[in-house]
């Protein structure tokens, strides 16, 4: 099991014959499974940050039980944080596969709906293969306060009503298996874009 253990080191200066309290340092049990970079995401801790803070770690031969050294400032993610990233990187590892209506094979081809439905069931939802589906899930959100994770719909591209999903990425960007431009899974700027501007109907909030 995963632990973090938050411990004080305090060092013991003979020369001035006193004792120094150092600085809280952070350190994390590793598991097979890490490496730096995810250990990185899951503490929000640059990566160079973290690989020069373990300089007798292997990068390469992390194992269960090694110990990795946090930076002091670092702080691990949010829950809701941590499962926006891994659908995310779900997401990205489809870019380029071509859009076909009604698709929802990975590596294959997806249509919006298909890719949405694929990256959020692998991190143990249960979306139907419907853009109007989605739309009625989780809680609504403004344009305002929308963060990494939400899905973001747009009306009328094709149909009446809702008809288009993506997942926002924060900054402006969406990731989605789109048909403007490129007919492709793709990250896409969503709002100065003028057709997304039109048709943009609203983002729903699944991930808390």
């Amino acid at each position: 099991m995963k632990k973090i253990i938050l411990t004080t080191v305090v060092a013991t200066s003979l020369m001035f014959g006193g004792i120094a309290n150092a600085a809280p340092s952070n350190t994390y049990i590793a598991t097979d499974s890490d490496t730096f970079w995810s250990i990185s995401q899951k503490f929000n801790v640059p990566l160079s940050e973290l690989i020069a803070n373990n300089p007798k770690v292997n990068a390469d031969n992390i194992y269960e039980g090694v110990i990795i050294s946090i930076p002091s400032k670092a702080t691990p993610k949010a829950s809701w944080e941590v499962k926006a990233d891994a659908i995310i990187a779900i997401g990205m590892k489809q870019l380029g596969v071509p859009y076909v209506f009604g698709g929802s094979t990975p590596y294959v081809a997806f249509d919006c709906s298909g890719f949405v439905q694929y990256a959020f069931n692998q991190q143990g939802f249960n979306l139907l293969h419907s853009a109007a589906l989605q739309s009625q899930l989780g809680a609504p959100v403004e344009k305002s306060n929308l963060r990494k994770g939400d899905l973001v719909f747009l009306q009328g591209t094709y149909t009446t009503g809702v008809s288009h999903v993506a997942i926002y990425l924060g900054n402006n960007q969406i990731l989605q298996a789109g048909t403007m431009g490129t007919r492709e899974v793709k990250v896409s700027t969503l709002f100065g874009t003028p057709y997304y501007d039109a048709h943009y109907w609203g983002a729903r909030r699944l991930i808390n």
